[in-house]
């Protein structure tokens, strides 16, 4: 009988020490992972532009482990021991590299790179996680690639003479540091207008420009002669912002064809940039 009451005494022992553990677990530890802490990261896409649309994919990166997500809130796939780490967020568009903190426009030449890249987002910040504990981040996509239209309107010559027209922009951005936002490697970027009567349209989407460079416009227009002639114009004071925005601009241009043929002295006056607008000039 004694031995009976010293078991159920021991066995009651062992319940109560069981149970007070419990309860001083409850007490310490907020989360079922007490020695790391989750992320939980939600993208901000309000500062994209009219014209750009939302990724359908985009990755959470930190310590070089990409995950790729498709929500706007998604929680890290793996637990973090406490402390700093750089979280980034960047979506890969199309015609773009991403890799070790930067975006680069693919080359299509040695001087050349693709002149219409998918838009690019990317945010990079560092974060503090704390063991035990839920910390939710904000990723606030900035947008680093924007669009350039380009709009010439003949106000002089024969334009239905014209067989084709290119532009070539120079002094373009083909690197962006997706945590600085400083551009560099400078590249040319070239496209084709669409004549619509005596309307010439094109567009460029650029990572930017590079600000210690010249930006030079050269336009190279074909006739149905087969003469050609080549106008140059200095844009760099009508981009000098292009990096600082995201909303597209539009340069506008009257353009001076040779009233016959043989006669050369092509020529682009009053260049002015205006808002920039979606679609005229696909």
């Amino acid at each position: 009988m004694k031995s009976n009451r010293n078991i159920f005494i021991t066995y009651t022992a062992v319940l109560a020490a069981i149970l007070l553990a419990s309860c001083v677990k409850d007490e310490l530890y907020n989360t079922p992972h007490p020695d790391s802490g989750a992320v939980v990261v939600t993208a901000d896409w309000s500062d994209r532009n009219s014209d750009a649309d939302i990724p359908q994919a985009y990755i959470l990166s930190i310590d070089g482990q990409e995950q790729e997500v498709s929500k706007e809130t998604n929680v890290l796939n793996r637990l973090l021991s406490a402390g700093k780490y750089t979280l980034a967020a960047y979506n890969k568009p199309d015609q773009v590299t991403v890799a070790n903190g930067t975006a680069s426009v693919n080359a299509t030449s040695a001087k050349h790179i693709n002149p219409t890249p998918g838009y690019l987002f990317a945010s990079v910040q560092d974060i503090n996680v704390v063991a035990d504990d839920t910390l939710r981040v904000t990723a606030r996509m900035k947008q680093l690639i924007r669009r350039l239209n380009l709009e010439l309107t003949a106000t002089e010559g024969d334009y239905s003479r014209v067989q084709s027209a290119t532009a070539t922009l120079s002094g373009v951005a083909s690197v962006a540091d997706m945590t600085t936002g400083e551009r560099s490697a400078a590249a040319q970027v070239t496209n084709t207008f669409r004549q619509d009567g005596n309307k010439f349209t094109l567009f460029f989407r650029l990572l930017g420009i590079v600000t210690t460079e010249a930006q030079t416009l050269t336009v190279d227009i074909t006739f149905n002669n087969g003469d050609t002639q080549q106008i140059v114009s200095d844009v760099t004071e009508s981009m000098k912002n292009f990096n600082n925005e995201a909303e597209p601009i539009k340069l506008k241009g009257n353009l001076l064809l040779p009233v016959e043929a043989t006669v050369t002295g092509a020529t682009i006056t009053g260049w002015n940039e205006v808002d920039g607008g979606t679609g005229d000039a696909n």
